[in-house]
């Protein structure tokens, strides 16, 4: 009696479970066969992974498969598995995919769903899922098995981390000793010229050079100081160009280092809105030198004028480097136009109703003063913001709804397939031209649409604006503000202030927020969002740098002082040796060859550095 119901249980054990007794065998005799499978599979890409089934059911199987990326997308179609066979296809390893083997029915019968995975799948793994009919009568059985050990991908990246640290601590170290042996061996000269002296005035001649540098030391005391330069700022600026290099060069070709498909924020999206941020903080300490030199509006306001105009004619050139450019076809707008867009617009601004000095110190309000004396700017500016969110949530579109703000194509079950951007591409469309605006957008591929759509179109650029004036409010703190207590809260208190909003709008997700972080369209959560990390980045960067000294911003604040000039450089010569050669493409390979063309722009711009050259628009 008891060998019976001991069988019976092992029967339903091997029936219904995934483990155990039974399980371990078919386990077993699973890697068995995939360890003499000797098929042919297709070649692994860059985040893929190998899915093969195993079918040994005499029936056709259909694979249906969406990345979890790709919002309110129904599956698609992948391939067919013909019965009694083997078949492997590749899958995505960036993210999470939801995968459904359905069976298809000879006859027309209606098709029945045999197993579904939301899996976030290993890069280079090795999938394998055998089907079949345990018994007759039960469910089909879906066994999914990882054959292989991954390599962890993103382990390269430690390992340069921690080969650029230590370059770091060998580059101090040894700057320390120089110094340690240079002024040893200035001491012992010193003393070595002393003892030398024949006669008993020598100590006197030894005080009067001390009085002497005591004298030196005085006038130079009272000789005015030059404003110092804020080093901190030009750092900033240098990190975030040297990443714009990095991540432009292919950002050794991992997920995160491109930009999101539709929403979202990947770290190449916080690049270019750190630079139109920091544009705002600088351009309040080049307006206070015109105003000190006594310019008057018509002055300021040619120079703002030209320096837009140049900045925009070598942004279009810029985009006309690698081809024969298509003057009927070509693209209007780039990085550098929008920057000088933003700028002229948000200069104009600030040169007509910006206060030229601090004042009203003693008031009850002084705390305030950066902001209630400079009311009528905050009103203009944030008139642009309402202009911007009535554009985007008011304009209706043919064909849409009204507010649309989705990538179109395969979003929303494909409903609202020519609607990427909504309002936002079809003014851009409409006052610049279907031909003149970019045509592989981020989210060409994910949701596979096919209008043109620019990330760095007209009416984007309203929403820059507010980024832009944000970053003049952090500077306006810089100049009203003179103690390192005062600045550091106020920029804290933005921080905060700013990321609870992004947080508020947003509702802490990708894609369920009221307003969408979207680069592409230039949200107002994106530029709340990218305003937070750029007051937290620059009050860590003024901590360290300008105010405890614990480092003074080398190297990247040599490209911070020449941006310009080696980001129009780092894309006309990209394909030249040494910054680029072939190789054999990894992510390792392209992570060691990505870092060195960043690593070389900084050193020119060092060498730009010591030659005292600097170039400015």
């Amino acid at each position: 009696m008891r060998r019976k119901m001991l069988m019976t249980v092992l029967i339903y054990a091997c029936l219904f479970a995934d483990i155990g007794i039974c399980g371990d065998s078919n386990k077993n005799s699973d890697m068995e066969f995939i360890q003499q499978y000797a098929g042919a599979k297709p070649e692994l890409g860059f985040d893929k992974a190998w899915f093969t089934i195993n079918s040994t059911v005499n029936f056709k199987i259909e694979i249906w498969a969406q990345s979890d990326q790709c919002y309110k997308c129904d599956l698609m179609f992948i391939d067919d598995v013909p019965k009694m066979s083997t078949h492997t296809i590749l899958v995505n390893t960036s993210f999470s995919t939801t995968l459904e083997l359905i069976r298809v029915h000879p006859g027309g019968t209606p098709r029945q769903k045999l197993c579904r995975f939301d899996r976030l799948f290993e890069d280079e793994g090795d999938y394998w899922i055998f089907i079949d009919y345990p018994a007759k009568g039960t469910e089909t059985k879906c066994n999914l098995i990882l054959a292989n050990d991954p390599p962890n991908v993103e382990l390269p990246i430690l390992y340069v981390i921690l080969g650029l640290a230590g370059l770091a601590v060998v580059y101090t170290l040894g700057k320390f000793l120089f110094r340690y042996l240079r002024k040893a061996h200035a001491n012992r000269k010193h003393s070595m010229d002393i003892n030398t002296q024949s006669d008993p005035e020598g100590v006197d001649m030894g005080q009067g050079n001390q009085n002497g540098v005591a004298a030196h030391d005085t006038s130079e005391k009272d000789e005015p100081k030059k404003q110092a330069r804020l080093r901190s700022l030009d750092t900033f600026r240098g990190m975030t160009l040297s990443l714009m290099i990095f991540v432009n060069t292919g950002g050794a070709k991992y997920w995160f280092f491109e930009h999101a498909a539709w929403n979202g924020i990947y770290i190449a999206d916080l690049v270019f809105p750190w630079f139109v941020f920091i544009m705002g903080t600088s351009m309040t300490f080049s307006f206070r030198s015109m105003f000190k030199k006594e310019m008057t509006i018509l002055q300021i306001f040619w120079k703002v004028f030209w320096r837009s105009v140049k900045l925009f004619a070598f942004g279009f050139m810029w985009g006309t480097v690698h081809w024969v450019v298509d003057l009927p076809n070509g693209r209007i707008f780039g990085v550098l136009q929008r920057l000088a867009l933003t700028y002229f617009i948000t200069a104009v601004i600030h040169l007509c109703v910006a206060r030229r000095a601090d004042s009203h110190e003693d008031k009850s309000w002084a705390a305030l003063r950066d902001i209630i004396l400079n009311i009528p700017e905050w009103l203009f500016n944030l008139a642009i913001l309402g202009l911007h969110l009535a554009i985007i949530y008011g304009v209706s579109v043919p064909g849409c709804p009204r507010g649309y703000v989705g990538a179109g194509g395969l979003s929303e079950s494909g409903k609202y397939w020519n609607c990427t951007g909504g309002a936002t591409q079809y003014l851009d469309e409409k006052i610049l031209g279907a031909t003149h605006i970019y045509k592989w957008p981020t989210p060409r591929v994910l949701y596979q649409t096919d209008m043109a759509f620019d990330p760095e179109g007209l009416i984007g650029t309203l929403g820059c604006v507010f980024l832009c004036f944000l970053g003049i409010q952090c500077g306006r703190i810089f100049l009203v503000y003179k103690e390192v207590k005062q600045r550091v809260i106020r920029f804290l208190i933005w921080a905060t202030l700013l990321g609870a909003l992004g947080a508020l709008l947003t509702k802490c997700s990708q894609n369920e927020g009221w307003i969408p972080p979207n680069k592409n369209l230039w949200s107002l959560s994106y530029s709340l969002i990218c305003g937070c990390f750029g007051y937290i980045l620059l009050t860590i960067l003024y901590l360290v740098i300008d105010v405890f000294k614990v480092w003074l911003g080398q190297p990247m604040v040599y490209p911070g002082m020449n941006s310009i000039l080696i980001y129009i450089c780092h894309g006309v010569f990209y394909k030249m040796f040494p910054i680029n050669w072939k190789i054999d493409e990894t992510h390792a390979n392209l992570l060691l060859q990505h870092v060195w063309v960043t690593a070389f722009w900084v050193i020119v711009s060092y060498w730009l550095y010591v030659k005292k050259i600097f170039i400015v628009v």
